[in-house]
Protein backbone atom coordinates (compact mmCIF):
# COMPACT_ATOMS: atom_id res chain seq x y z
CA UNK A 1 0.00 0.00 0.00
CA UNK A 2 3.18 2.27 1.18
CA UNK A 3 4.67 1.77 -2.49
CA UNK A 4 0.95 2.15 -4.56
CA UNK A 5 0.72 5.49 -2.32
CA UNK A 6 4.04 6.78 -3.16
CA UNK A 7 4.00 5.70 -7.08
CA UNK A 8 0.20 7.84 -6.62
CA UNK A 9 2.20 11.03 -5.53
CA UNK A 10 4.89 10.73 -7.89
CA UNK A 11 2.41 10.58 -10.96
CA UNK A 12 0.29 13.69 -9.45
CA UNK A 13 2.97 15.76 -9.22
CA UNK A 14 4.53 14.55 -12.62
CA UNK A 15 1.63 15.37 -14.22
CA UNK A 16 0.90 18.88 -12.87
CA UNK A 17 4.14 19.48 -13.33
CA UNK A 18 3.55 18.39 -17.41
CA UNK A 19 0.47 20.46 -17.26
CA UNK A 20 1.77 23.79 -16.21
CA UNK A 21 4.38 23.86 -18.28
CA UNK A 22 2.45 22.96 -20.94
CA UNK A 23 0.12 25.88 -20.03
CA UNK A 24 2.83 28.25 -19.90
CA UNK A 25 4.17 27.29 -23.07
CA UNK A 26 0.60 27.80 -24.85
CA UNK A 27 0.36 31.17 -23.42
CA UNK A 28 3.85 32.38 -23.97
CA UNK A 29 2.88 30.92 -27.97
CA UNK A 30 -0.46 32.53 -28.00
CA UNK A 31 -1.56 35.53 -30.39
CA UNK A 32 -1.19 38.32 -28.89
CA UNK A 33 -4.33 40.73 -28.64
CA UNK A 34 -5.42 43.41 -30.73
CA UNK A 35 -4.74 47.26 -30.27
CA UNK A 36 -7.61 49.00 -29.99
CA UNK A 37 -7.71 51.55 -33.16
CA UNK A 38 -7.57 55.08 -31.90
CA UNK A 39 -10.80 56.57 -32.07
CA UNK A 40 -11.66 60.22 -32.10
CA UNK A 41 -12.42 62.04 -28.20
CA UNK A 42 -16.41 61.46 -27.53
CA UNK A 43 -18.18 64.64 -26.30
CA UNK A 44 -18.54 64.82 -22.27
CA UNK A 45 -21.72 64.06 -20.89
CA UNK A 46 -23.80 66.64 -19.04
CA UNK A 47 -23.85 66.48 -15.29
CA UNK A 48 -26.42 64.77 -13.58
CA UNK A 49 -28.80 67.02 -11.36
CA UNK A 50 -28.45 67.21 -7.92
CA UNK A 51 -29.15 64.55 -5.35
CA UNK A 52 -32.43 66.17 -3.88
CA UNK A 53 -33.99 66.31 -7.37
CA UNK A 54 -36.67 63.94 -8.79
CA UNK A 55 -36.57 65.30 -12.50
CA UNK A 56 -35.22 67.87 -14.76
CA UNK A 57 -37.68 70.00 -13.77
CA UNK A 58 -36.17 70.87 -10.64
CA UNK A 59 -39.25 69.35 -8.19
CA UNK A 60 -38.11 67.60 -5.11
CA UNK A 61 -39.00 64.22 -4.95
CA UNK A 62 -42.83 63.06 -4.07
CA UNK A 63 -41.63 59.32 -3.20
CA UNK A 64 -39.21 60.05 -0.63
CA UNK A 65 -39.92 59.29 2.81
CA UNK A 66 -37.92 60.33 5.96
CA UNK A 67 -38.43 58.21 8.99
CA UNK A 68 -38.62 61.25 11.66
CA UNK A 69 -40.51 59.57 14.48
CA UNK A 70 -39.58 56.03 16.60
CA UNK A 71 -40.36 52.51 15.25
CA UNK A 72 -43.62 51.52 16.96
CA UNK A 73 -43.21 48.32 19.53
CA UNK A 74 -43.61 45.08 18.42
CA UNK A 75 -46.81 43.12 19.87
CA UNK A 76 -45.18 40.47 22.57
CA UNK A 77 -44.99 37.34 20.98
CA UNK A 78 -45.93 33.89 22.67
CA UNK A 79 -42.95 32.31 22.13
CA UNK A 80 -40.03 34.86 24.51
CA UNK A 81 -35.97 34.09 25.12
CA UNK A 82 -34.60 35.75 27.55
CA UNK A 83 -30.88 34.38 26.63
CA UNK A 84 -28.59 32.71 29.20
Amino acid sequence: MKLYKGFLHFLITLVSTFAFLLGWATLAHALKPAQPVKQQALAPLDPLPPVGMANSLGEPSSNLQFFSQAPQPRAQSFFITRGS
